[in-house]
């Protein structure tokens, strides 16, 4: 057995004492109580097995009745045997250690490994008495290093301090003597320049103390320490974002392919960039139409998309050679030609499978692919097969012989044709596999964090609606309140999440999900993270976003809405009603004289819509385009008052209902008392709710199984997984900003879109550091474009945002949008990434000669085209040196360069 002896000096009150908290060889979590005589030294022995690798530790403080009162916040001790029988642990309660954030894979994996030849000093831990030193690397040209008051030690003199040695991501370590910890030891941390050791940053606070220990003769003795009690320069990075589909290269085929994203990430790297964001690229191909360019609307949340295969890999071969002209021909297009490019792929995957997929189905990687990914990989290569042997991907519609996803082995066994179509979906799954851990590893490599995006939400004919129907709402439609970019609010047509069967299993669908994108990024976006909180449901009949509700939510009851001095009656206030003033109006603008008669019945002074027309969705179905239709789906959202999904006798007030024609009927008291009742249920009576609703989802979501734990909330065993940042921009909750700040996970700032109440314009440099700056995403108009579209706004930009005098220029020139570069760039947050239009936009010859086609999505629009391609090829771009030198510079400028 080995023997491991652990003190710690901690002055405890009467009834309190310290406990070991442990884990050998990552196995299940120990709990040691510590003894002393003197309520301040205290001691544990533990023997663990012969054969034991490692042990990772941390302390905490327990009442004697078992209360935890404290713990050693985000902490674990790694400590390696190395064939040692007895080792002795000499510690110091740890308070300042390292941010969650830090261990996650962007930082532990990409941004802080070795490089430029800098060596691990693995031998270092042969040595029998050991410093170790956990904390960040330090800036180009310095060293961590110790002195101390022993001779041996530099009798704090800086310039004879001892120079430590890297020995992992975050540990340095110094060899020491037994006599320093047999009579004790007083040291502090020093940052030294090499060039100048005399030159020296000391950490704060009083010095740190060895008391003298005593150790078994034969005992290896370590101390370790966490993070140095100083102020350093936080990390800053910055990077580009730009959608898959929209890169371009010479050799490129209409589309953009995992070949640019390698080549877009060596480009970044080369101009100082560490950080490259995607959309998202898992395959939406329900139609094989260009209605499957719509990237958030998935068919799996593990496939890749088949669109993204770079053919280049296997330029001599028969297929290549077939298709490869048209590639070219279609790569000429300004835009995306989604379905040309598509079919492209799709029919040369069946050609190169044709002509040696056998080769490698049969071969050992591939197998194995196939095993680690048979939590999804069955189900989707069935549900692939089934919807092009029925032409559709409703299974709804599919025949009833058709396999259930339980059903999958046996109905391949009778069907030779299903098992070839399955075992050809699977092998382009297993190329798409490689080629984009390839550019991963690229990523790695550089130091470029590769960011990928998590949609909210799965198409309705999907894998996961198919397969694990139960964990879904089918009877809603997710969405978005109305805002100054959709005015009727957002319908993306998705089902809900059944958040509590979720919870049965610990959101394992959503864990298995962000681990298998752990292959592929080191950070990722929370689309719509407020979806976490709540979401906008919007009836399955309605269309409009303004006919939605949060789920979950408090609604009101009738007694709580006239609490608020509300007069009306509610429940008439829930059926679509319009004036006869109205009606005049509206029987004028659709030049309808019979649109009263036909679709309203008198009710007193109001007009009722009848009921046939209370559904937008039956309205198109019985109406043609038209007047008459566009008024009667307007005519719908005049109520006040939606009924509850599942409590028809509880009340939601209708977001945004003080514009319809219904609330300027009201009397001047009841508009008061609804706009009271209106931003009371939005903006108070649910705060708490939905983030004790967050608390309960995103923890189990963002945080690896072991960092759940109930007790500790430790760092976890086996790494943080990826870094999450969220997209928490629209009707943000009061209580999103607490709940992101308690989880470190990364806000995201707009200068144009600010969180503060009444501010038009925010100031990049008041954002916080756990956060994302952009100028605006791919819903949004690019800098130029938004310039362009509305002078009063641009004017006023250019006064309150960029305090200019006089009268704006009328388009945002390249000196403009290199001031906003730079004030972004010159933000606090962690993350400056700006859309690949804004980047090139500083450029006066680089930039787009057509400003008005560069914005990827119009959210009002529930039909858009996803079709944005860069203007320039990435070789081109390689090639601009000037503008190449210019971000860099930028870059530098900024602190975002070297950290």
């Amino acid at each position: 057995m080995k023997t491991l002896t652990f003190h710690i000096d901690y002055h405890t009150r009467h009834n309190e004492h310290p406990e070991l908290v442990c884990s050998i060889d990552g196995g299940d979590i120990l709990y040691v109580a510590l003894q002393s005589n003197d309520q301040t030294h205290w001691t544990a022995t533990l023997q663990v097995a012969d054969q034991s690798q490692h042990i990772r530790y941390a302390y905490q403080i327990v009442a004697d009745d078992g209360t935890l009162l404290r713990v050693e916040t985000n902490t674990w001790r790694l400590f390696a045997f190395n064939h040692r029988s007895e080792v002795c642990f000499c510690d110091a309660w740890a308070d300042t250690c390292l941010g969650q954030n830090y261990h996650r894979a962007a930082f532990e994996q990409c941004l802080m490994l070795p490089r430029g030849g800098e060596k691990m000093h693995l031998e270092l831990f042969t040595s029998p008495y050991l410093l170790l030193l956990h904390t960040l690397p330090p800036a180009n040209g310095m060293k961590w290093a110790v002195v101390g008051n022993t001779p041996n030690m530099g009798e704090w003199q800086p310039q004879q301090a001892r120079i430590m040695q890297r020995t992992d991501t975050y540990e340095w370590a110094l060899p020491l003597t037994r006599e320093d910890f047999e009579q004790g030891l007083e040291y502090k941390y020093v940052l030294v320049d090499v060039k100048d050791p005399a030159h020296a940053q000391w950490e704060e606070g009083g010095n740190r103390i060895i008391s003298p220990t005593p150790c078994s003769p034969n005992a290896s003795i370590v101390r370790q320490d966490e993070r140095p009690r100083m102020s350093l320069p936080q990390w800053r990075g910055a990077g580009c974002v730009i959608p898959m589909f929209s890169l371009r290269s010479k050799g490129s085929m209409g589309i953009g392919d995992f070949g640019d994203l390698d080549t877009m990430i060596r480009w970044g790297a080369d101009v100082g960039m560490k950080a490259i964001q995607l959309l998202p690229i898992n395959d939406t191909t329900r139609t094989g139409s260009w209605h499957d360019s719509y990237p958030y609307n998935g068919i799996s949340v593990f496939a890749l998309h088949p669109a993204y295969l770079d053919l280049r890999e296997w330029r001599g071969s028969k297929a290549y050679k077939v298709y490869s002209a048209l590639g070219t021909e279609l790569n000429a297009l300004p835009e995306v030609d989604y379905e040309r490019a598509f079919k492209l792929k799709m029919d040369f995957a069946h050609a190169f499978y044709k002509e040696g997929g056998a080769k490698v189905v049969a071969s050992a990687p591939f197998k194995k692919f196939c095993d680690d990914n048979a939590h999804w990989l069955p189900a989707y290569t069935t549900f692939c097969t089934l919807r092009d042997t029925y032409h559709t991907a409703d299974f709804r519609s599919w025949p009833d012989d058709a396999p259930k996803a339980g059903e999958l082995e046996a109905y391949t066994a009778k069907h030779p044709d299903v098992a070839d179509s399955r075992l050809f979906y699977a092998w382009l799954q297993y190329l798409l596999h490689r080629q984009m851990q390839r550019a991963h590893n690229t990523a790695r490599e550089l130091g470029v964090i590769l960011k990928g995006d998590i949609p909210i939400g799965i198409s309705r004919d999907s894998v996961p609606a198919w397969a694990d129907g139960h964990l879904f709402h089918f009877d809603g439609q997710a969405g978005a309140p109305p805002d100054d970019f959709a005015v009727h609010g957002q319908n993306w047509g998705f089902p809900t999440y059944n958040w509590e069967a979720m919870a049965q299993d610990g959101y394992q669908w959503w864990r298995s999900r962000l681990k298998h994108m752990e292959q592929y990024f080191d950070a990722y976006r929370i689309d719509h993270v407020l979806g976490f909180f709540r979401i906008w449901e919007v009836p399955s009949q309605h269309i409009y976003g303004l006919l939605g509700q949060f789920r979950p939510a408090l609604p009101y009851t009738e007694a709580e809405i006239h609490n608020f001095g509300f007069g009306g009656d509610v429940q008439a206030l829930c059926v679509p009603r319009v004036t006869a003033g109205t009606m005049q109006k509206l029987m004028t603008d659709t030049e309808n004289a019979k649109l009263a008669a036909d679709y309203f019945t008198k009710d007193g002074e109001w007009y009722v819509l009848k009921e046939a027309y209370r559904s937008q969705r039956a309205i198109c179905r019985l109406l043609p385009e038209g007047k008459t239709r566009q008024a009667l789906l307007q005519v719908v959202c005049e109520v006040l008052f939606i009924r509850d999904a599942t409590h028809a006798h509880l009340f939601h007030p209708r977001v945004g209902a003080q514009r319809t024609w219904l609330f300027g009927a009201l009397s001047e008291a009841d508009c008061q008392a609804f706009n009271h009742l209106h931003d009371h249920f939005f903006y108070e009576r649910n705060n708490q709710f939905w983030a004790d609703e967050a608390m309960k989802k995103v923890p189990a979501v963002t945080q690896s199984a072991d960092a759940q734990h109930p007790v500790l909330q430790l760092y976890p065993l086996n790494g943080n997984g990826m870094l999450p940042c969220a997209e928490d921009l629209g009707m943000v909750p009061a209580s999103v900003k607490g709940v992101l700040e308690r989880l470190e996970i990364l806000s995201l700032e707009i200068q144009r879109m600010p969180k503060a109440y009444g501010v038009r314009f925010g100031n990049p440099l008041d954002n916080p550091y756990l956060s994302v700056a952009t100028i605006a995403t791919h819903d949004m108009p690019p800098l130029r474009l938004w310039w362009q579209q509305n002078g009063e706004q641009s004017q006023a930009f250019w006064h309150e945002a960029l305090h200019h005098n006089g009268e704006a220029p009328a388009e945002a020139t390249p000196e403009v949008c290199e001031e906003v570069v730079k004030l972004h760039l010159q933000s606090p947050s962690m993350l400056c990434l700006l859309g690949w239009q804004d980047w090139l936009a500083i450029s006066p010859t680089l930039r787009s000669k057509h400003p008005e086609t560069e914005q990827i999505n119009v959210p009002a629009n529930p039909d858009q085209y996803w079709q944005y391609r860069m203007h320039l090829t990435l070789e081109e771009l390689i090639q601009a040196t000037g503008f190449n030198d210019k971000v860099r510079a930028l870059i530098a400028a900024s602190g975002r360069l070297d950290n």
